[in-house]
């Protein structure tokens, strides 16, 4: 059973944007300064364990028990429309998505991820709010053509979240690299 968390009070915790970024984004990397994106939150930001054992649901024996699984994982659900739902399930092993209750996307073992064209998250996004679509970036997959207007996207989510200024450009660098098809 899930336990559904409300999204903004979980954006409102300092620690969230970084350590979304750091465990989202797997494939992220600045070809400028070759760091990861996990690199470069680590090397920037205080991210306090406790929290993230909180959100996860981290214990010292879950990878013994139940390979970074937990029973009762929270997530935050979205209504993409009156159709279409898209959730967030975090485990401490595990980032799970789903639309519809079909898994669309993981980054723990059985890492999928770049499972949404571009085009297909612009359309299926117009009702939800700028932050919520932060959410969805893992799992969108771009293409050449697409990386300007995916540039734009990511620097105005990062920038209305108050993210870290001087890191902005370093990140979206990873971003892009990670969701390159």
């Amino acid at each position: 059973m899930k336990q559904n968390i409300n999204f903004n009070e979980l954006l409102s915790n300092k620690n969230f944007i970084p350590w979304f970024l750091m465990n989202n984004f797997p494939e992220g990397i600045n070809k400028t300064t070759d760091s990861t994106l996990s690199e470069l939150i680590q090397e920037n930001f205080d991210i306090e364990t406790s929290w993230v054992n909180q959100l996860t649901g981290y214990y010292d024996e879950v990878f013994e028990e139940s390979d970074g699984y937990i029973e009762n994982p929270k997530s935050v659900e979205l209504k993409l429309n009156e159709k279409q739902k898209f959730s967030v399930e975090f485990h401490p092993g595990d980032t799970l998505y789903y639309l519809d209750e079909i898994q669309i996307g993981s980054t723990g073992p059985s890492y999928t991820i770049r499972t949404i064209p571009f085009k297909i998250f612009l359309d299926c996004t117009n009702n939800i709010t700028l932050n919520e679509k932060l959410l969805l970036l893992p799992m969108i997959k771009i293409k050449q053509t697409e990386k300007n207007d995916f540039e734009i996207l990511i620097k105005s989510l990062l920038l209305s979240v108050s993210f870290q200024e001087s890191l902005i450009d370093a990140v979206i660098d990873c971003i892009l690299e990670n969701c390159m098809e």
